[in-house]
């Protein structure tokens, strides 16, 4: 039988709150299974994020852009096509 992703999920977010009650973790693991379960889901890569904040964070740093966009690993075009994007700042 194949892994269930769910209880992976459920698991990394017990060990990242451990103050989060398991009764908690078993009312999401309901109410995802109901409104989820049985179905087939797509979950995007979002491997550019981590280069995207480290741009981000460079640039709010004062590194000229060019060498920004260098640090951060990313491509030229890549990298000014990020810095054109709407910035969503949590």
């Amino acid at each position: 039988m194949a892994k269930d992703f769910l209880d992976d999920v459920l698991r990394v977010f017990a060990e990242a709150s451990p103050t989060l009650a398991p009764a908690d973790v078993m009312r999401i693991e309901q109410r995802i299974r109901e409104v989820w379960g049985g179905e087939q889901v797509y979950i995007g890569k979002r491997a550019a994020l981590g280069k995207a904040l480290r741009l981000g964070g460079e640039v709010a740093a004062g590194v000229p852009t060019a060498q920004a966009i260098r640090n951060a690993g990313l491509a030229r075009r890549t990298g000014f096509r990020i810095l054109s994007r709407k910035w969503c700042v949590r």
